[in-house]
Formats: C-alpha cells, sequence, structure tokens
C-alpha cells in the first residue's frame, strides 16, 4: 500500500494523486466483485450491502473508468468509502481485506487534508489533465453561479440567443452589422429588482478619419424611440414600459421597476442595424476588430450567433476570449502572452461552424429562431442565403464576464493592374 502522509512533498500532485488511486482501486475492486460479481451493478450492491443508491453508483462509475485521475474524480468522498466497507465487513468480506481498502482510504484522506480546499482543489488540478472531469466540475462551479448571482441581483432568464451578423458597407471600406437579441423567460425574483434589457456602445473610430457608427431600425429608419428597438411579434404580448438612458457612446435601454411583476416570465427581442461598426481591411492602428458581450442576466442556456458575408474577412474563423471586466473596459486589443491572458477565464466555449446559409440553426427551447432570423434578414433587405455562419452555445454562463468574439482583418487588396 502507498501511503501517503498529509506533509508529503517529494512527489507532484499528479504523481501522488495517481499513486492513490492505484492503491484505492487495488483494494476497493475486489470487495466490489466480491459482492456483486464480475459485471458489479449499483443496484446488486444496494440490495447485498443496504448502502445509498448514490454511494453505489458513484462507486461503480469510478471502477469503470480507465484512467487513474478519472477514477478519482468519480470516487465518493472518504466518508462515503467508510460506510461502504463497514457494509462490506458486515456483510461477511474478510477482516483483513476490509482493513487493507480502510488504510487506502486512509490515504486518500490523508491526501485531501494536505491540499487547502480539500476535495474541490483536488478536482480543479485533476481537471487540467481530465477533459471529463473539467467539464464536469466547471458545470457544477457555473451552476452554483448561477444560483448565486440570480438571488444576489433578483432576476433570471431561461434562454438568452443573441445574433451578430457582418456585410460590407456601401462605402467598401468599412462594415455593417444586425444586432439581434432574444432573451426568453425573464422572470424578476425580487420586487423592483432594476432590469437592464440591453446595453450599446458606439465605439468612434480609432484614427479618426473613417465615418462614426450610428444606429436604425431595421427598416432603415433612426432607431431613436425606444420602441423602435424591439420586435413586438417575438416578444411576450403587452410589452411593458422601457426606458432609455444616453451617456456619450452608451445607449441603455431598461425596463421600468413595475414590469413584469414578481416571477411573471417575460420574452423580449430586439433588433438594430449598425452602420460602419468594423473597419473591412487592416489598418495602421486596427490588426483585429471585436464584438463584445457582457452578459448582464444569470440565465441556464446562452447562444451567440455571428454570420459572416461571403464576400467579408475570407478564411477567416472569429476566435473568443471570455474576460472579466478590467477598469479600463472591453478589450480592444489581443495582446500576445502574459499580457493577454490577464484577467481571462479559461472555460470551454468551443465555436461550432454551421455553415454558409442558415439551414440548421435551430436552438432547444427557442422554438422560433429560425423564423426570428430569417424575418429580421428579410426586413433588413440581406441575403441570408450568403452568410457563412458560427456559433457558441453555452449551459449555465458566467455573468458579469465579458465574452469576446475576434475578427483577424485581411490587407486590403491591392488596385494595381
Amino acid at each position: 500500500m502507498a501511503r501517503l502522509s498529509s506533509s508529503g512533498t517529494e512527489l507532484k500532485l499528479e504523481d501522488r494523486v495517481r499513486s492513490v488511486a492505484d492503491d484505492l482501486r487495488g483494494h476497493l475492486e475486489p470487495i466490489v466483485r466480491e459482492v456483486a460479481g464480475s459485471r458489479p451493478r449499483p443496484s446488486r450492491l444496494v440490495s447485498e450491502l443496504d448502502i445509498d443508491k448514490s454511494l453505489a453508483s458513484r462507486l461503480t462509475r469510478a471502477l469503470r473508468a480507465d484512467e487513474p485521475l478519472e477514477f478519482m474524480h468519480l470516487l465518493p468522498s472518504p466518508t462515503g468509502l467508510g460506510i461502504f466497507l463497514a457494509a462490506a465487513r458486515s456483510a461477511g468480506i474478510s477482516r483483513d481485506v476490509c482493513r487493507a481498502a480502510e488504510d487506502s482510504v486512509d490515504s486518500f484522506r490523508f491526501l485531501l487534508e494536505a491540499l487547502p480546499g480539500g476535495r474541490a482543489t483536488l478536482d480543479a488540478a485533476i481537471s487540467a489533465s481530465s477533459g471529463e472531469a473539467r467539464t464536469r466540475t466547471e458545470k457544477h462551479a457555473k451552476q452554483a453561479v448561477y444560483k448565486a448571482m440570480s438571488y444576489l441581483v433578483g432576476i433570471r432568464c431561461e434562454s438568452i440567443a443573441t445574433m451578430f451578423a457582418v456585410q460590407p458597407a456601401a462605402d467598401d471600406r468599412m462594415v455593417d452589422c444586425i444586432d439581434l437579441h432574444q432573451r426568453i423567460g425573464i422572470r424578476r425574483l425580487r420586487p423592483t429588482a432594476p432590469l437592464g434589457v440591453s446595453s450599446i456602445r458606439l465605439h468612434p473610430p480609432t484614427n479618426g478619419k473613417t465615418p462614426l457608427p450610428f444606429m436604425e431600425t431595421l427598416d432603415g429608419a433612426p432607431a431613436s424611440e425606444v420602441q423602435s428597438h424591439f420586435l413586438s411579434e417575438f416578444s411576450s404580448p403587452d410589452l411593458p414600459e422601457f426606458h432609455m438612458f444616453n451617456e456619450g457612446s452608451v445607449t441603455t435601454i431598461a425596463l421600468s421597476e413595475s414590469d413584469p411583476p414578481l416571477e411573471s416570465p417575460l420574452d423580449l427581442t430586439s433588433a438594430t442595424v449598425i452602420r460602419n461598426v468594423l473597419e473591412r481591411y487592416r489598418t495602421e492602428e486596427t490588426h483585429d476588430e471585436w464584438r463584445g458581450y457582457l452578459l448582464h442576466l444569470p440565465c441556464k442556456t446562452l447562444v451567440r450567433d455571428v454570420y459572416i458575408h461571403e464576400d467579408l474577412y475570407p478564411g477567416m474563423v472569429p476566435e473568443i476570449t471570455l474576460h472579466i471586466p478590467s477598469p479600463k473596459g472591453a478589450e480592444t486589443v489581443r495582446h500576445p502572452g502574459l499580457h493577454g491572458r490577464l484577467n481571462t477565464l479559461d472555460l470551454a466555449t468551443p465555436v461550432e461552424s454551421l455553415g454558409l446559409g442558415m439551414n440548421g440553426i435551430a436552438i432547444r427551447g427557442i422554438r422560433r429562431y429560425p423564423e426570428l432570423v430569417h424575418e429580421t434578414f428579410e426586413r433588413a433587405g440581406w441575403d441570408p442565403t450568403r452568410f457563412r455562419g458560427y456559433r457558441a452555445r453555452v449551459t449555465y454562463p458566467v455573468p458579469m464576464v465579458l465574452m469576446t468574439w475576434w475578427f483577424s482583418l485581411p490587407e486590403r487588396p491591392s488596385t494595381d493592374g
């Protein structure tokens, strides 16, 4: 048996975890097989040992894991393993066999006691080398954040979907966009909790030479009235009162303090055309363009789509970074090395290619999303068949974190010849 004291420092943590895992498996597996057969099922352990079903399920699942780190991530706590071994001893398993297994469990306990944070620290360390452990640990952590932030903010939402579509502007120098937001099942949990629906910052050009950005409705009218931002046919009936606040380059839209009533669900969909929002080609000042989203509403599911016109950014696949907002505001430049990693969150946010056109863009839980996207393109006079799409889908996204989509700019084509 590889007993490790809590003060042992000669082995790296991963080596210690693997050693403890091998020792535990070597002593636990024979006992489980003697009780429940060569292919043990949780129900057999429950019936033979009269132990909790969740304990039996976790133990058998851990023993099915091939990799030691995954085994340790799935393994019940030392307390749970102690309950299992006590039941095994009562069921007639050899006292010597059970005692050896108990020594292995003690080694597991010593390992956890040596780590600040115990099991949570161990799972975090394991997740660096185990993709499945990372996914599971990350999901549980994000779900806890969702529940906590919903309580603290006093608002929650079932699903949020956004669509950012870009195509060349009329002057061929800049890029126009459609900015679409759909929020399903907004609920106030605390009376009068303030609810900011959307906030848009129109960044002026860095060189002072390109046209200023400005907003329009999908039909091309000035987006000066707050109601003009919302699509009533894709929102809840009898939309509540909105308030618009303009502060320099930032426009914020908020709900009144009384609507929606407590725990009454509300669906809201807004869409805006923004002219001259991005550079089309690389300049001396700008090598990458970006689109940032700061999530204010705790939600269960977040889907962010980006559609890029076929004449725009050829061969470029957008990338995503997640930042804790810094005092300077949104990240507008991608820095190399440590500078670029400061304040970032290393959360799994894969980008899925949706291909050309608008086929296969349905989102579970948002029933009319494809219809909404097509109608949005039609009203703006844009051809959806000429756009390639990309999607990031996140379960229990972390609120108050800035998600930035980066677009690497191409060089302006030569006009020679």
